[in-house]
């Protein structure tokens, strides 16, 4: 016998005020990336990349939805740093971008999150790492590329020019 029960979402014949959930970035300013640098725990020779960020202490636990670059502490920056992070602020990439850095907006989707921040997770289980997924057309403006997996070492160039130049120092 079917029991007769309110829908929720039902209110006198009019729908119910949706809260829309937006997204969710943990914020992280440029002078907690120079103290940890600093302290030794991340070394700024190589990629700093949210992965990096998380070990290191600089952002909680869990990260849902990426993490946004503040430009708190810029004047504490006095060496170029290589950043991939969901988000930048004007700020923060000029002050990067002034000391000879640069920074990266990248995309990555809830299973590349999972598979950027534990990777052991796939191995245990035994699947293979998911292809990094493209960014949906209204976010394509807002990033710089697709998200790698597994989590990269070193910073890709911007232009081809650049990897031209790099790969001559490489063989000389």
């Amino acid at each position: 016998m079917p029991i007769n029960r309110p829908n929720v979402l039902f209110r006198d014949g009019q729908p119910a005020e949706r809260e829309c959930v937006g997204v969710k970035e943990k914020p992280v300013g440029l002078g907690k990336i120079a103290k940890l640098i600093n302290e030794g725990i991340i070394d700024s020779s190589e990629l700093i990349t949210m992965k990096t960020l998380k070990e290191s202490g600089a952002i909680g636990k869990q990260i849902k939805d990426g993490v946004r670059l503040m430009g708190r502490g810029a004047e504490e920056i006095k060496w170029p740093i290589h950043l991939e992070v969901s988000r930048v602020t004007v700020r923060a990439k000029e002050a990067v971008e002034a000391v000879g850095g640069s920074v990266r907006r990248v995309y990555y989707n809830k299973l590349g999150f999972r598979a950027l921040l534990n990777p052991e997770w796939f191995e245990k289980k035994g699947r293979l790492l998911p292809k990094a997924a493209r960014p949906p057309p209204k976010q394509k403006d807002k990033v710089d590329s697709i998200g790698r997996l597994p989590a990269p070492t070193k910073p890709i160039p911007f232009f081809p020019e650049e990897k031209v130049v790099g790969e001559a120092q490489l063989s000389t």
